[in-house]
């Protein structure tokens, strides 16, 4: 009987870690630069993780990422994403339709999304001290 019991409670413990684990799995990550910004699951950063500069004005970083992705896409899931991040979209002065800008806590994000062929996209992020 207890055998038993501890091998329940072992398959239990099993089914408990999996399905904490496989939520994770499904998301790609974040950028290396940026510890809260999330990389949309196709793309993966090009280079050595970017570019990073750290002002008294504030932080200057540059990242870009590529997949196998479509813009629309792109385009979706970070205009859905980064408001839950605190970030708010500053629509009024996207002045080209490949270009995203967020404000948050005196930065500004620019997310260029760049058509490389019919099927891979670039993705390039900016964030400045606004």
């Amino acid at each position: 009987m207890a055998i038993r019991l501890r091998m329940r409670a072992a398959s239990f413990a099993a089914m408990i870690a999996l399905a904490l684990v496989a939520p994770a799995a499904a998301q790609s990550g974040y950028l290396d630069a940026v510890e809260d910004m999330p990389l949309m699951q196709g793309l993966a950063e090009t280079g050595d993780g970017g570019m990073v500069f750290d002002k008294p004005s504030g932080r200057i970083i540059r990242s870009v990422a590529q997949g196998d992705v479509t813009p629309a896409g792109v385009r979706a899931f970070y205009t859905e994403t980064l408001p839950q991040l605190g970030w708010t979209r500053a629509e009024e002065y996207e002045l080209i339709g490949e270009l995203l800008l967020f404000r948050r806590e005196g930065e500004q994000l620019e997310i260029q999304i760049v058509p490389l062929s019919a099927s891979r996209t670039e993705v390039r992020f900016s964030i400045t001290p606004l």
